[in-house]
Protein backbone atom coordinates (compact mmCIF):
# COMPACT_ATOMS: atom_id res chain seq x y z
CA UNK A 1 0.00 0.00 0.00
CA UNK A 2 3.07 2.25 -0.05
CA UNK A 3 2.22 3.25 -3.64
CA UNK A 4 -1.34 4.14 -2.66
CA UNK A 5 -0.09 6.26 0.25
CA UNK A 6 2.31 8.13 -2.03
CA UNK A 7 -0.44 8.87 -4.56
CA UNK A 8 -2.83 10.01 -1.80
CA UNK A 9 -0.19 12.35 -0.40
CA UNK A 10 1.03 13.75 -3.72
CA UNK A 11 -2.45 14.31 -5.22
CA UNK A 12 -3.43 16.21 -2.08
CA UNK A 13 -0.23 18.31 -2.05
CA UNK A 14 -0.09 18.99 -5.79
CA UNK A 15 -3.80 19.76 -6.24
CA UNK A 16 -4.46 21.50 -2.93
CA UNK A 17 -7.66 19.41 -2.59
CA UNK A 18 -8.61 16.56 -0.30
CA UNK A 19 -7.80 13.05 -1.52
CA UNK A 20 -9.33 10.02 0.18
CA UNK A 21 -8.93 6.29 -0.26
CA UNK A 22 -12.21 4.46 -0.81
CA UNK A 23 -14.84 3.40 -3.28
CA UNK A 24 -16.92 5.77 -5.38
CA UNK A 25 -19.96 3.61 -4.58
CA UNK A 26 -19.63 4.81 -0.99
CA UNK A 27 -20.71 8.15 -2.44
CA UNK A 28 -23.94 7.14 -4.14
CA UNK A 29 -25.01 9.34 -7.03
CA UNK A 30 -28.06 10.53 -5.07
CA UNK A 31 -25.71 12.01 -2.48
CA UNK A 32 -22.65 12.55 -4.68
CA UNK A 33 -22.38 15.96 -3.01
CA UNK A 34 -20.34 14.10 -0.36
CA UNK A 35 -17.61 13.55 -2.97
CA UNK A 36 -17.79 17.05 -4.43
CA UNK A 37 -14.54 18.99 -4.60
CA UNK A 38 -12.31 16.11 -3.52
CA UNK A 39 -10.40 13.27 -5.12
CA UNK A 40 -11.31 9.65 -4.38
CA UNK A 41 -8.60 7.05 -5.00
CA UNK A 42 -10.17 3.64 -5.61
CA UNK A 43 -8.16 0.39 -5.84
CA UNK A 44 -8.79 -1.80 -8.89
CA UNK A 45 -6.20 -4.57 -9.19
CA UNK A 46 -2.59 -5.68 -8.70
CA UNK A 47 -0.75 -8.32 -10.66
CA UNK A 48 2.86 -9.37 -10.28
CA UNK A 49 5.34 -11.17 -12.44
CA UNK A 50 8.85 -12.39 -12.01
CA UNK A 51 11.43 -10.83 -14.28
CA UNK A 52 15.02 -11.92 -14.71
CA UNK A 53 16.98 -14.83 -13.34
CA UNK A 54 17.26 -13.30 -9.88
CA UNK A 55 13.45 -13.58 -9.42
CA UNK A 56 12.97 -9.85 -9.13
CA UNK A 57 9.27 -8.95 -8.96
CA UNK A 58 7.50 -6.31 -10.95
CA UNK A 59 3.94 -5.30 -10.06
CA UNK A 60 1.30 -3.64 -12.18
CA UNK A 61 -1.21 -1.78 -10.06
CA UNK A 62 -4.42 -0.24 -11.35
CA UNK A 63 -6.10 2.59 -9.47
CA UNK A 64 -8.95 4.88 -10.40
CA UNK A 65 -8.86 8.49 -9.30
CA UNK A 66 -12.24 10.22 -9.28
CA UNK A 67 -12.85 13.95 -9.08
CA UNK A 68 -16.37 15.36 -8.73
CA UNK A 69 -17.36 19.01 -9.07
CA UNK A 70 -20.69 20.78 -9.40
CA UNK A 71 -21.32 22.05 -12.93
CA UNK A 72 -23.07 25.37 -12.53
CA UNK A 73 -23.09 28.76 -14.24
CA UNK A 74 -19.98 29.81 -12.31
CA UNK A 75 -17.95 26.67 -13.10
CA UNK A 76 -15.95 26.85 -16.29
CA UNK A 77 -15.64 23.18 -17.26
CA UNK A 78 -12.80 23.94 -19.65
CA UNK A 79 -10.74 25.36 -16.78
CA UNK A 80 -11.43 22.26 -14.66
CA UNK A 81 -10.30 19.97 -17.51
CA UNK A 82 -7.14 22.08 -17.84
CA UNK A 83 -6.48 21.81 -14.09
CA UNK A 84 -6.85 18.01 -14.15
CA UNK A 85 -4.56 17.67 -17.18
CA UNK A 86 -1.96 19.96 -15.57
CA UNK A 87 -2.09 17.91 -12.35
CA UNK A 88 -1.49 14.70 -14.33
CA UNK A 89 1.46 16.24 -16.20
CA UNK A 90 3.03 17.35 -12.92
CA UNK A 91 2.49 13.90 -11.41
CA UNK A 92 4.23 12.27 -14.41
CA UNK A 93 7.41 14.15 -13.54
CA UNK A 94 7.10 14.28 -9.75
CA UNK A 95 10.37 13.21 -8.12
CA UNK A 96 8.72 11.80 -5.01
CA UNK A 97 6.47 9.53 -7.07
CA UNK A 98 9.25 8.37 -9.38
CA UNK A 99 11.82 7.81 -6.61
CA UNK A 100 9.57 5.56 -4.52
CA UNK A 101 9.90 2.32 -6.49
CA UNK A 102 7.43 3.37 -9.17
CA UNK A 103 9.00 2.71 -12.54
CA UNK A 104 6.30 4.25 -14.67
CA UNK A 105 2.65 5.14 -14.72
CA UNK A 106 0.25 5.76 -17.54
CA UNK A 107 -3.19 7.26 -17.33
CA UNK A 108 -6.31 7.98 -19.29
CA UNK A 109 -9.48 9.72 -18.20
CA UNK A 110 -13.10 10.10 -19.09
CA UNK A 111 -15.45 12.92 -18.13
CA UNK A 112 -19.18 12.58 -17.55
CA UNK A 113 -21.88 15.09 -16.75
CA UNK A 114 -24.21 13.31 -14.33
CA UNK A 115 -27.63 14.93 -13.98
CA UNK A 116 -29.96 14.40 -11.03
CA UNK A 117 -33.15 14.70 -13.08
CA UNK A 118 -34.29 15.80 -16.53
CA UNK A 119 -34.91 19.37 -15.40
CA UNK A 120 -31.36 19.70 -14.09
CA UNK A 121 -29.50 21.92 -16.54
CA UNK A 122 -26.14 21.64 -14.82
CA UNK A 123 -25.43 18.40 -12.93
CA UNK A 124 -22.09 17.12 -11.67
CA UNK A 125 -18.88 16.80 -13.66
CA UNK A 126 -17.26 13.46 -12.81
CA UNK A 127 -13.68 12.76 -13.88
CA UNK A 128 -12.68 9.10 -13.91
CA UNK A 129 -8.89 8.87 -14.20
CA UNK A 130 -7.45 5.36 -14.67
CA UNK A 131 -3.87 5.00 -13.42
CA UNK A 132 -1.76 2.06 -14.61
CA UNK A 133 1.29 1.92 -12.35
CA UNK A 134 4.36 -0.25 -12.81
CA UNK A 135 6.27 -0.68 -9.54
CA UNK A 136 9.11 -2.73 -8.20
Amino acid sequence: MKTVDIFLKRVKELSGKECEFGFINDYTFKSMVLAEGRFILEPQSVDSRTIGLNHRKERNRKLTLYYVIQNDAITNSREVVGEIEELLKIMEQDREILSSGILNFDYYYTVNNEKNDEGDSTGLIIFEISLDIKER
